[in-house]
């Protein structure tokens, strides 16, 4: 009865188990992991989530495109994609606008040609501040539009042109406007998403600042909007080098890093080990004394008795440097959609079959960038001289019945050069004798004008006294590219 008052047996005390302490991940390691590993909601562009193109770039549009002017001066491949960009659309010349009147005086076409290029060459007549002409308009309009992802070009009402500065057009402005219509991005559109007008902010030549509360409402008409979109509805450009940034930024850390390592390995670093147990009677209260020594080159000292030099050398940070370079330069040139041979130039192990395939890959992709700036810019720019010039001057009495006659014209790409011209030529002679490639397409092809070709060919014939082929100035195709 008394078992209830008896103490019950405790069990054996066990030992305390050591406590493991994790040391959290902090500072910019942790940073990076936590965006490794955040999930990808929607376009997800900049931590944004929308599923609406527009949505994103109202939020991230301006820190992209301050992201990649960036990249575009201090990094060399950011810098040599847009130089790149630049030479594969224009060229040097730039494109060639050749008028191309039909069932009209064939001299006709030589006159308009003439009088554009005296405008369009004269950078007093031609640019609104007098330092642009055609050619390098169209450079800096393609180096424009491969950094912010968009180039603003205005056409004065005196037919000068200016080209406006991405930033002045904010990419917060946004509003709903009576009878259906809107503002977004600075852009108001009608109810269908026709652009009626672009707001263009005031900028402070003094302080450099632009006034983003006072902004100048500029017609539709007198803007071309050049960029390339990537989705349906797509109001503004995006940046190129958006998608390659954190790649960029890894490639140029790893190489800093690189150099970091090599001047370390460069200076002999070392530590001092005592295993001489008699030196080693430390009171608990007194703290562990700490030395540095700095020794110059070629010193030479006796150590005391059981102490032992240990050497660093912190070679491992920068193995295989070459394979993640490569890797990261894979990943760089397929984000801008240009080929790892053409962005570093480098072809020390390229093969002939394999840089031939890249040429024409590249060739490719220029091309179908310079349609769009034929399309969206020199079109529209050639139509409204015309246009103008048929308005004021028309020394040569043109008629507006004929305006759509008139402003046919051909516009002839940058020529590239062949790595393997003689088999080129091959292909082209094979193509023209199956009679499905014309002696025209051939000129065009090679960046020649068709036109001028023929003629000095027939001038050439006739000063050496040759009889003219019948089949050698065959009819060429004047409609328009």
């Amino acid at each position: 009865m008394f078992n209830f008052f008896r103490k019950k047996p405790q069990p054996p005390e066990q030992p305390h188990a050591r406590k493991l302490q994790v040391q959290k991940i902090t500072g910019q390691l942790k940073r990076e992991i936590d965006a490794i590993r955040r999930p990808i909601i929607d376009l997800g562009i900049g931590g944004v989530s929308s599923t609406n193109i527009n949505q994103v770039l109202r939020y991230v549009l301006t820190p992209a495109r301050n992201k990649s002017r960036e990249l575009a001066v201090n990094n060399p491949v950011a810098k040599r994609y847009v130089v790149q960009c630049a030479d594969g659309v224009t060229g040097a010349d730039g494109i060639t606008i050749r008028p191309t009147p039909i069932s009209v005086n064939p001299d006709l076409g030589n006159a308009l040609e003439q009088l554009f290029y005296t405008w369009a060459e004269d950078p007093e007549q031609f640019s609104i501040n007098g330092q642009l002409t055609i050619d390098l308009f169209q450079q800096l309009v393609e180096k424009t539009r491969a950094v912010d992802g968009e180039c603003f070009i205005r056409i004065h009402k005196d037919m000068k042109v200016e080209i406006i500065d991405a930033a002045r057009l904010s990419s917060a402005k946004v509003g709903l406007l009576p009878g259906g219509s809107f503002i977004s991005n600075s852009i108001e559109f009608d109810q269908y998403g026709k652009p009626l007008a672009y707001y263009v902010c005031r900028y402070n030549p003094v302080t450099y600042l632009v006034d983003y509360s006072t902004y100048e409402r500029i017609p539709a008409d007198e803007i071309i909007h050049y960029y390339i979109p990537d989705f349906a509805g797509q109001e503004r450009g995006i940046p190129d080098l958006l998608c390659v940034a954190e790649n960029l930024k890894d490639l140029s850390t790893f190489i800093e890093a690189a150099l970091i390592q090599k001047k370390i390995s460069a200076s002999s670093m070392g530590f001092i080990t005592n295993t001489n147990t008699d030196s080693m009677m430390i009171d608990e209260n007194t703290s562990t004394a700490t030395y540095s020594e700095y020794y110059e080159p070629g010193a030479i000292f006796e150590l005391n008795p059981g102490q032992d030099v240990k050497t660093i050398n912190p070679n491992s940070g920068v193995d295989q440097i070459d394979t993640f370079i490569s890797e990261l330069m894979t990943q760089v040139a397929m984000g801008l959609n240009i080929s790892k041979q053409n962005l570093t130039m480098d072809t020390s192990n390229a093969s002939f079959s394999a840089s031939k395939l890249s040429d024409k890959l590249q060739q490719s992709t220029f091309k179908t960038r310079s349609n769009v700036m034929i399309t969206k810019v020199l079109k529209p720019l050639y139509q409204r001289w015309l246009s103008n010039y048929m308005m004021t001057i028309n020394t040569m009495k043109l008629q507006f019945s004929e305006y759509t006659n008139l402003s046919q014209a051909r516009y002839i790409p940058v020529k590239h050069i062949s790595i393997d011209p003689q088999r080129d030529a091959q292909e082209r002679q094979t193509y023209l004798e199956m009679g499905v490639m014309s002696k025209t397409q051939i000129i065009l092809d090679m960046g020649g004008e068709p036109e001028k070709v023929f003629s000095e060919i027939k001038k050439e014939n006739e000063e050496n006294g040759i009889q003219q082929n019948p089949n050698q100035g065959d009819e060429h195709n004047n409609s328009t590219t």
